[in-house]
């Protein structure tokens, strides 16, 4: 990957044109095709993170709601509301937030990739 870049410099010192045009549009091409890769794969690890910490959440309320405790659920569930901060920045610490939301219903936390 690192080969084309360098080997577009080295071009650049020798006559042959085409070559210097073909290895430029090569070096380029081949950042864009990293770039994308990249964004792809941080895409899907923060999308397998989120739906983690989701499912725990939901599992959570689920087994409250099915114990009949409502009112510790909704007491829980205010105080992790008042806790998250969404942001574009970060991930808002949403996995601790749920993680300590799950621990104080005396539930399981189980960590998912």
């Amino acid at each position: 990957m690192i080969g084309l870049p360098i080997a577009w410099l080295i071009s650049e010192f020798y006559p042959y044109r085409h070559l210097r045009i073909a290895l430029g549009i090569a070096a380029i091409s081949s950042s864009i095709i990293v770039a994308v890769v990249v964004g792809s794969l941080a895409h899907f690890d923060a999308n397998a993170w989120y739906g983690g910490a989701s499912k725990n959440l939901i599992d959570a309320s689920i087994a409250e709601l099915e114990k009949g405790d409502s009112e510790a659920l909704l007491k829980e569930l205010k105080v992790l509301q008042s806790e998250f901060q969404p942001t574009y920045e970060n991930r808002a610490r949403y996995d601790e937030l749920v993680r300590e939301f799950v621990q104080r219903l005396d539930h399981e936390y189980v960590n998912q990739p």
